[in-house]
């Protein structure tokens, strides 16, 4: 899809600017004032809108987001909540679990496509034959990844053969001596380098923070999690000033936010980072830990037509970004092809009509969420589903879909 988006104030790489965005062949073409469309191109008005680069989701585990949080905070570490949640045999985990794989990372790429997240890092082995192009969002690829210590094997040979791309791992989850001493096992591994990807690092000292630095090593943070399940989240403000580079995840349903608005609002909240931090995290920064390097996170000449597409309340973008809902979000492209709008986009677009409800907004979106709800409901007890963050905010029961495809009141 070629389209030229005039008169839309935009926001990449630390600049705000009124102009024109062209988007062709999937990549942004071209950035200015007064631009004129080219040949097959469509002029497309966005007064009112305020564009951003796509945001990129630094961790989720995208199998997970049918639960609702589990447990009985607070935990001294992850295995302690892990030993007291994980009973396959029992209700709610049997029966998520019982969800096709494919139907719950589907469920999971509405989660981002809401959060106005195009790109999302799954923390578990890349599905390919589920993370295709019908995929709605983009899912990271080049990457490797050991769960944890505690329950992953061979760590230092799995980072060995990482070969420069990230390794992730989830490291210092808790408030023990036990996780902060993980950073000191790693680092006897040789698992501390420039590649490195620690999600959560809560535990962490002023002198590991400072080994971090020193070897380049960047971190995960997830704050919805960990202070529900720890009552504590990473020292960000010390990371930061000790130059460690560090993105924002929303971990899954199991126990961190529903959707990364609310995760920035969480971590906004906690005081350590400002919303310009937080707009660099969940773009520019996230896109250097994961070694995206063909403009993902900016809307730069040349990089993918991922963007997103706000009401523009005349803040500037970092409040902008802080105060959203998935119901704010107006529009999401990803390489030029839309994958959400509201009526007025998709009626612009001539995408059709709405197909889904987002925050008990009408919505189009890619693919079909009305039968992924449906199958998933076949599947599991809807008394279990609706203890789900996710389940009232992506489709309501009061509404039903006509023949015709047009969502209105049952």
């Amino acid at each position: 899809m070629n389209l030229l988006f005039k008169h839309i104030r935009w926001y990449s790489e630390g600049w705000i600017r009124a102009g024109d965005v062209r988007i062709g062949q999937g990549r942004v073409l071209e950035t200015g004032r007064g631009l004129t469309p080219k040949r097959r191109e469509r002029v497309v008005e966005g007064d009112g809108y305020l564009a951003l680069p796509g945001l990129i989701n630094a961790h989720d585990h995208l199998d997970l987001n049918l639960f609702p949080r589990l447990g009985h905070p607070p935990y001294d570490n992850f295995y302690d909540w892990g030993r007291a949640i994980y009973h396959p045999d029992q209700s709610p985990v049997r029966d998520v679990l019982r969800v096709p794989l494919a139907d719950r990372l589907w469920w999971s790429a509405y989660k981002q496509l809401i959060s106005g997240v195009t790109t999302v890092a799954h923390h578990n082995p890349y599905v390919r034959r589920v993370f295709g192009r019908r995929f709605p969002v983009k899912v990271l690829r080049r990457y490797r990844w050991a769960h944890s210590l505690g329950h992953s094997h061979d760590v230092a040979k799995t980072f060995a053969r990482s070969r420069g791309c990230p390794f992730i791992i989830h490291a210092a989850e808790g408030i023990d001596a036990a996780s902060s001493d993980e950073i000191e096992r790693l680092d006897r591994m040789g698992v501390l380098a420039s590649n490195t990807v620690l999600v959560h690092g809560i535990a962490l000292t002023p002198a590991q923070i400072r080994r971090l630095a020193a070897r380049k090593v960047s971190v995960v943070w997830c704050p919805s999690s960990n202070l529900h399940l720890y009552g504590h989240t990473a020292p960000v403000e010390a990371l930061k000033r000790d130059g460690v580079r560090v993105a924002l995840g929303t971990d899954s349903t199991l126990s961190g936010a529903p959707t990364l608005w609310d995760e920035l609002r969480a971590a906004q909240t906690t005081g350590l980072a400002e919303p310009a931090d937080l707009l660099d995290m969940v773009t520019v920064t996230a896109a250097s830990i994961f070694g995206l390097k063909d403009g993902r996170g900016t809307l730069r000449r040349y990089a993918p037509a991922d963007l997103i597409l706000l009401p523009d309340t005349g803040a500037d973008a970092p409040e902008t970004l802080v105060a959203a809902t998935p119901a704010s979000v107006a529009l999401v492209l990803i390489d030029g092809t839309p994958r959400l709008a509201d009526p007025a986009w998709a009626e612009t677009l001539g995408l059709g009509p709405p197909n889904a409800f987002v925050g008990g907004l009408p919505r189009w979106m890619t693919g079909s969420i009305e039968a992924l709800r449906a199958r998933i409901v076949a599947t599991v007890d809807e008394a279990i589903l609706t203890q789900n963050p996710l389940w009232d905010v992506m489709g309501h029961e009061s509404w039903v879909m006509s023949h015709g495809g047009v969502m209105k009141p049952s």
